[in-house]
This record gives C-alpha cells, sequence and structure tokens, in this order.
C-alpha cells in the first residue's frame, strides 16, 4: 500500500510516494522520477545533476533523437546492500535494466558512481528518445563519451579524452588487436555480453568509444553531420553496414585507416583544455549566483576567499535551478588554485565573467543571469600565439 506526501525540496514542492515494502520515496523532477531511501540533501544533489545530464543527452543528440515525453524512473540506493536486492548487479555500482535506471550512494562508491549513472542514463535515454535499435557499439561508444563528461553545475563539459585511454587504443592499433570496423559494424549484443569477463570486453568498451569520439571530433568535426544521419537510418530500420557505406563513402577499411590515423596525430594529454574548461565554468557558474545575490569582488582572490568561508550568498533553500552543492565549489576551487592567470571580467563595475591565461591559452567566460532559471554560462578558448 502506498502513501502520498509532499515535500518542499529546495523551494519546489515534490510529490512523494512511500511504499511501506520498499521505504523508498518518490521526487518528480523535470525529467526523472527519483526513487530513493537518501536524506533530502542528497537527493537535492542528484536531483541537479540529472536534470542538467538529461538536457546534455538532448543538446548533443538534437540532431538524431525524438523529444523526451514524461519523466524517466531513476533508483538511488542509499547502500550496496539494498542496490543488490532490489536488483542490481553484483560487482556494478549502477544498471540501465531495459526498464528503470539504479545506482548507488554509498560512501564506500564515492563520486566515481557518476561516471556509471550518466553511462547507464543514456541507455536509457536512448532506449526511450533515439531507438531501441541503435548498434551496441552506437549505444555503448556514446554512453562511454557521456560517462567522461564532466558537470560544471550548469552544464557538462564532454568531449575529454583521459590520456590513458588514449595509449590503450594506441595499443589496440600497433599490436593489431584493434577490430576491423566491419566486424564491429555487425557485432550483435550477444556477442557483446559473451565478452563480459574477458580482457576482450575492456577492448570493446574502448574501441566503441574511441570510435564515437573520432566520428564526432575527429578531423575537425568532418564526420558529425554523417554521423547523425547514419543514426537517423538505423532509426528507420537499415542495417548498419548500409547505413554505414551511404553516409561514410562505401570504404569501411579506407574510413578506418582514416580513424587510425587520427588517433596516431594527437598529442599527449590533448583535450586537458576541456578540464580546465571545466573548472571555469563551474566557477563562473557560482560568481553567477553570486552577483545575483547582490555581492561583488574587488579581484579574484578576494572571489577565492568568499568561496572557501562559505559567503558567496547562495540561499541554501533556493530552488532547484539555482541551488548548487558545496563540494562542487570545493572542488573547483581546489583545482582553480593550481592554475595561474585568473581575473575577473567586469562591465560597468559588475562582474561578467571569468578570465584566465595559461602559456598561450586563454579562457574568457560570460553568463547571463535569468529570472528563477540557471544562468547561461557560457566559455571560449583561445590560443593568442604568444
Amino acid at each position: 500500500m502506498k502513501r502520498t506526501i509532499a515535500i518542499l525540496l529546495t523551494g519546489l514542492v515534490l510529490t512523494a510516494a512511500q511504499s511501506a515494502a520498499d521505504e523508498l520515496q518518490t521526487y518528480d523532477t523535470r525529467y526523472y522520477d527519483i526513487h530513493t531511501d537518501l536524506p533530502l540533501e542528497r537527493v537535492r544533489e542528484a536531483a541537479v545533476r540529472l536534470n542538467t545530464m538529461a538536457e546534455e543527452y538532448q543538446r548533443r543528440t538534437q540532431g538524431f533523437s525524438g523529444r523526451l515525453r514524461g519523466r524517466m524512473p531513476f533508483y538511488l540506493f542509499s547502500s550496496l546492500e539494498q542496490y543488490y536486492k532490489a536488483g542490481g548487479i553484483q560487482g556494478s555500482v549502477g544498471v540501465y535494466t531495459g526498464r528503470r535506471l539504479m545506482a548507488v550512494a554509498d560512501e564506500r562508491v564515492g563520486e566515481r558512481v557518476w561516471a556509471v549513472i550518466q553511462h547507464e542514463g543514456f541507455h536509457q535515454y536512448a532506449h526511450q528518445v533515439i531507438t531501441p535499435r541503435l548498434p551496441v557499439w552506437v549505444d555503448e561508444g556514446l554512453a562511454e563519451y557521456f560517462a567522461s563528461g564532466i558537470w560544471t553545475g550548469d552544464g557538462f563539459v564532454t568531449g575529454v579524452i583521459p590520456p590513458g585511454r588514449m595509449r590503450r587504443i594506441r595499443t589496440y592499433i600497433e599490436d593489431g588487436s584493434l577490430m576491423r570496423f566491419s566486424d564491429m559494424l555487425e557485432m550483435t549484443r550477444q556477442q557483446w555480453r559473451q565478452a563480459i569477463g574477458t580482457p576482450r570486453a575492456a577492448r570493446n568498451y574502448d574501441q566503441a568509444w574511441s570510435m564515437v569520439h573520432f566520428l564526432v571530433h575527429g578531423d575537425n568535426g568532418r564526420y558529425r553531420r554523417a554521423f547523425s544521419n547514419f543514426i537517423n537510418d538505423i532509426a528507420d530500420g537499415t542495417s548498419a553496414t548500409d547505413a554505414f557505406n551511404r553516409h561514410f563513402e562505401g570504404n569501411i577499411a579506407a574510413f578506418q585507416q582514416r580513424y587510425v590515423n587520427w588517433w596516431r596525430s594527437l598529442p599527449e594529454n590533448p583535450t586537458r583544455h576541456l578540464q580546465v574548461e571545466a573548472v571555469v565554468a563551474t566557477l563562473t557558474s557560482f560568481l553567477a549566483r553570486a552577483t545575483e545575490a547582490g555581492l561583488s569582488f574587488r579581484n579574484m582572490d578576494a572571489f577565492f576567499s568568499a568561496a572557501e568561508e562559505g559567503e558567496l550568498g547562495i540561499n541554501p533553500s533556493a530552488g532547484p535551478d539555482i541551488w548548487l552543492p558545496e563540494s562542487l565549489l570545493e572542488r573547483a576551487v581546489r583545482q582553480a588554485k593550481q592554475l595561474r592567470g585568473w581575473s575577473l571580467a567586469t562591465s560597468g563595475g559588475r562582474a561578467v565573467g571569468l578570465e584566465l591565461r595559461e602559456g598561450d591559452t586563454r579562457y574568457s567566460s560570460r553568463f547571463r543571469l535569468r529570472r528563477n532559471a540557471r544562468p547561461e554560462v557560457e566559455v571560449r578558448t583561445a590560443n593568442t600565439g604568444r
């Protein structure tokens, strides 16, 4: 038997259904129904992150996805024991079962669970909004692409290439263990699952991610539109090989060689600038909220000092589009202090963004305040050539 209660959560009335059987409450957010036994403070962070995550899925897949209709179910448990009891896979911390997204926020798991949620959450989104017929390498590759995204409070920075993963891709290329694209295109979900638990599984995930990353970013984004059209054809029932030949010049082997050449050409840590960009964007999100609260700062030292003292003027009871967790700010300030060259960008004596000069690279952010909504934050990166 269920009883329905109303809870005032960060300025928004959310309906919560509590079951005597599972002791979970259900919080209705913009894109998700969150079923959880976590305390309200942790539900707030989950709600903010999940809604921003769904918006990032929509933004990055708008060329080949439909519209999200209705909220998606998400089950978040406070302990591994509860997660496993509810059907979570042993040894995992998150999973999309085909019916619901599940994860665990146990302290033993920590922050790493969010990479899993971003991965498994994409499967849920793709199956509901794009098509359940995605080839397994596309489904898993895109899920891995989003798993490495960095949450900044008001958005995500995606396209990050972890250096260790890039080294593995190059090893597969050089030792000949890279799967032929023609075989990857035809791989079934059953074949993918059969590799789980074997050394081939890690290579499959790495290669699927690297293929998707190349199709999105390779050769200055040359293949992005074709990739969208390829997925649209899949959704319409075209086979993966036929769709690939239609949109990628009909020569799979030649296309694989371009992929190989691109991965070989990258410098070490090619997306470090994206990690810095994420720090800039995160700090800008908090600066925007402090500015909205009427605060001003003489310089970046004053801003950092206020951030460390918890004096940015962010209302703890602010609505779910305004509130951000202190842990996000603490992490960004810690990372920012390892960088030099910060300054405030001002207009008419009021902060409008941040500037960071690091070597030959300049990061410039701006924010735009919106009433009762998250601020819009934009970060631009330029090489000054000095």
